[in-house]
């Protein structure tokens, strides 16, 4: 008798893990009781986003582009390390995390949250979004 060879992951499957990995670091870090160190936030949020566009998810990529903005604001000093921004990233975190969960059964109205949870992020960095950088860019 033989025993069925496991399936092998797929590409959703593999992004699912390193993305939760991902996140899992991220969630770590921002429990802490000390401030995150925001080189490694901005390392893990690049790197989530990475994993993302390499899966072909383009808008949880967005979103995790504008958490990647928020660690860049903080790490440059334009978004100050306070309960506020704690909240904030915990609160994105989360929503992440249930983004790469539905990644499988996306649809359009995952899409508008993850686009505006990206938007929000962006400004809370010091960064205005990609729209508003295009429209200002028009004159």
């Amino acid at each position: 008798m033989t025993t069925p060879s496991p399936t092998p992951l797929g590409m959703s499957d593999f992004f699912a893990l390193e993305a939760g990995e991902y996140l899992d670091r991220l969630d770590a870090l921002l429990q802490a009781a000390a401030p995150p160190a925001a080189d490694e936030l901005v390392r893990l949020a690049r790197a989530l986003r990475g994993s993302a566009l390499m899966a072909n998810q383009q808008p949880i990529a967005r979103a995790a582009g504008g958490f990647e903005a928020l660690a860049r604001g903080v790490r440059e000093g334009r978004r100050p390390w306070d309960p506020a921004t704690k909240q904030i990233a915990t609160r994105a975190v989360d929503d992440l995390k249930i983004f790469v969960r539905k990644a499988a059964t996306w649809n359009e109205a995952d899409t508008a949250k993850a686009e505006a949870l990206a938007s929000q992020l962006e400004q809370w960095g010091g960064r205005p979004s990609a729209q508003v950088r295009a429209a200002e860019a028009l004159g």
